[in-house]
């Protein structure tokens, strides 16, 4: 290269950093403002984040930059530059949406649960809200068409040469940058808070990371040596005694209740002579945003708001549980109650429910209980597609699945969320379903956000009395949901009046997933800290002994299973051994990433475990014959009979979807199709996404058919 054409690639190269500087510099700085200001509700607080935190600010600026500057790739840079400047508005607005409604930010996970959104958008956001969405993304399609259509194309400055240098200039100092920062701790790897991660890295930074950290990193020191190491470990510590655990709860606080002579008999140890069988039914209820309102400092209500909860707690075993998120994700305290893993071990705001189990098997609790002649059932109030536990459940173990399409009808919240007492009749039923004993996983929904910002309740039986000053824009939300609380506890106390006399010993845990969507903090709550729900293991064997333990949501199973002497599972054994070596941890993430990544040593280097046929429901849904109701020569509607029908079930006529009308759990009315002369009729479960569950056998009929002997 001469002495000129260096000159000139100079000067290009000059020119692309100064169109840099006017095109991508000055639009970054703006974005990067406008997407914290969103995070923290605020238009002061963004460049008060600047003050106290420029390197941290400039480095994500610089991340936003990057971005913008493969619009210089383009012909159209002013439509490029538009849309890479509207997808980062579309994240910072995504982030606060979902702040509203929960206390996790947005991350690129969330773009995995869209179905999900969709389908309890509703729940969330009022039609008028809805419509907004809707006009603010077709305004900027409207923008984005016309910059496409108006703008001429520009060449100065835009050789792919020459931007693809400046692009790959700034990916090489961003990822360096990446790696400095965070080997001297300025930038933070891990987010045990990720909604203080996102505040204190920033959200691009934080974004781009739950695009690259999923998973379960490979450990530095992973080898079939290592494995082999924890896998004799385990078996050669003694078991712990499961009549004497650790004692490692404090003495219970007092709580702020202003009547506690108000609150509610609870059903008492007492029980009848119970069968003699080898294994008890397990059955473990995860409530939705329960917790313990009292233990909100500042905080006092008329009644107690959970009184059968409060005298199972002092009677029974119990104890603190740390859950691995706040205001969001029953999905993952799930996850690490029924594998044994701790969801740190992931990416920040990774539900692997979406990621690694939609086509991994994974040792659970069900699959070690089930080893041993139990049954596994799952039940949810809500819909079977909701985070993909239709398919997830199937790789944890689960023989049956019954979500709220398969339930029949049910009360609702004001809000829209079936309530929880429902699950009663279904715990029952999933106990009574086998010869032998059953593993019931039930979760709740009827704590589930939004919560209103109106007074919605006309006579609330529990008022509040007072609350800290974080939560004066919260009352009628809070006032809402502390109601929701006092209707869970009277479920439990109906679902327990129901175990208690029943003839096979009953293990039954309740815990909370998760506290909701409030202004907690560490500081507001007298145990300390907002990751905490708490448990009950409760049995209607007589006499029970009381254990109090503080646990790790990953461990609560373990610590049940033993107490009842069971060691079954690798997972479960390394739980009872292990939590009290040093390296602890460090050896739960070898045998995650073995089992779910690596070469599976930790079983000989082949799964023991595969996926189970999952049925639908616990009874199955049958068809029996179908009427033809017609007047005066005109068909007017179908009658369909059959067994076990709910407001769920939809009519399928040759392949194609018809409206139906449920009218009982015997009889549905069809209206919408074809009379051609066969019909091949089917039934399937149906969500609130739209998507079929199950299908029944079909039947195959002719017309004419007979009229409906009613008519």
């Amino acid at each position: 290269m001469n002495k000129t054409d260096f000159k000139n690639f100079t000067n290009k190269l000059l020119l692309q950093l100064r169109m840099f500087a006017t095109e991508c510099l000055a639009p970054a700085v703006l974005i990067n403002l406008c997407i914290e200001g969103f995070s923290r509700e605020s238009v002061i607080l963004p460049f008060l984040y600047f003050i106290q935190s420029p390197l941290i600010f400039l480095y994500n600026t610089l991340l936003i930059c990057a971005t913008l500057s493969l619009s210089f790739l383009f012909k159209r840079r002013k439509f490029a530059r538009f849309l890479l400047c509207a997808l980062w508005v579309a994240i910072g607005v995504t982030d606060f949406v979902l702040l509203q409604f929960r206390t996790t930010p947005f991350t690129a996970v969330d773009l995995l649960l869209l179905d999900s959104a969709f389908a309890i958008m509703g729940h969330y956001l009022s039609v008028f809200q809805i419509i907004l969405v809707v006009l603010a993304i077709l305004l900027v399609i409207g923008i984005g068409i016309f910059l496409f259509l108006r703008t001429k194309k520009e060449t100065e400055g835009t050789s792919p040469l020459y931007a693809g240098l400046v692009f790959g200039l700034l990916l090489l100092t961003s990822f360096c940058s990446t790696k400095l920062f965070v080997s001297v701790n300025i930038l933070e790897r891990n987010f045990g808070n990720l909604a203080q991660g996102f505040h204190t890295n920033g959200l691009p930074y934080c974004f781009f990371t739950s695009i690259f950290e999923t998973g379960i990193s490979k450990p530095a020191s992973y080898s079939e040596q290592e494995i082999d190491r924890i896998v004799a470990s385990i078996t050669k510590t003694p078991l712990p005694n499961p009549e004497s655990p650790d004692q490692t709860t404090p003495p219970l606080r007092e709580n702020d209740i202003d009547s506690p002579e108000q609150s509610q008999t609870s059903p008492t140890p007492e029980s009848p002579a119970l069968l003699d069988t080898e294994y008890p039914n397990f059955i473990f209820l995860q409530l939705e945003s329960f917790f313990d309102p009292t233990l909100l400092s500042g905080a006092s209500f008329s009644e107690d708001p959970v009184p059968t909860f409060r005298k199972l707690k002092e009677t029974y075993s119990s104890g603190y549980l740390t859950v691995p998120s706040i205001g969001a994700g029953t999905a993952n305290t799930e996850f690490e109650l029924l594998t044994g893993i701790n969801l740190d071990f992931f990416g920040p705001g990774e539900y692997p429910y979406k990621t690694v189990l939609k086509d991994t098997v994974c040792e659970s609790i069900a699959y070690n209980l089930s080893a041993l002649g139990l049954t596994a059932h799952a039940l949810h109030n809500n819909d079977g597609t909701f985070y993909g536990r239709n398919t997830v459940f199937s790789q944890l173990g689960f023989h049956t699945f019954t979500p709220i399409e398969y339930m029949g009808p049910y009360e609702t919240t004001p809000l829209g969320w079936a309530k929880d007492r429902i699950l009663t009749t279904h715990i029952m039923n999933a106990l009574s379903s086998t010869e032998g004993q059953d593993f019931v996983y039930a979760i709740s929904v009827q704590g589930h956000g939004a919560y209103p910002e109106t007074a919605l309740l006309d006579d609330p039986a529990v008022a509040i009395l007072s609350l800290p000053e974080e939560f004066k824009d919260s009352y009628y939300e809070f006032l809402y949901f502390v109601n929701q609380l006092k209707e869970m506890d009277t479920f439990l106390s109906e679902l327990i009046s129901a175990l208690e006399n029943y003839e096979e010993e009953i293990v039954l845990v309740l815990y909370g997933d998760h506290l909701p969507s409030f202004p907690f903090s560490d500081e507001l709550m007298t145990n300390g800290s907002v990751f905490e729900t708490e448990y009950v293991i409760w049995t209607n064997r007589p006499n029970p002994k009381r254990i109090q333990k503080d646990l790790e949501a990953y461990a609560l199973s373990s610590h049940v299973l033993n107490c009842n002497n069971i060691h079954e599972g690798l997972f479960t054994r390394f739980h009872q051994t292990q939590a009290e070596s040093e390296t602890y941890l460090e050896d739960m993430e070898l045998l995650a990433y073995d089992i779910l990544y690596g070469e599976q040593n930790s079983y000989e280097g082949e799964l023991p475990y595969h996926p189970t046929t999952l049925q639908f429901g616990l009874s199955a849904i049958t068809l029996q014959n179908a009427y033809l109701h017609s007047k005066d020569k005109e068909y007017l509607c179908l009658h369909i009979n059959g067994e076990n029908f709910t407001p769920y079930s939809i009519a399928y006529i040759n392949d194609k979807q018809c409206a139906t009308t449920y009218i009982n759990p015997q009889q549905l009315s069809v209206t919408g199709f074809d009379p051609e002369e066969q019909l091949t009729i089917s039934v399937a479960q149906v969500g609130a996404d739209s998507y079929p569950l199950s299908f029944t056998e079909p039947i195959v009929v002719s017309i004419p058919i007979d009229s409906d002997p009613a008519d």
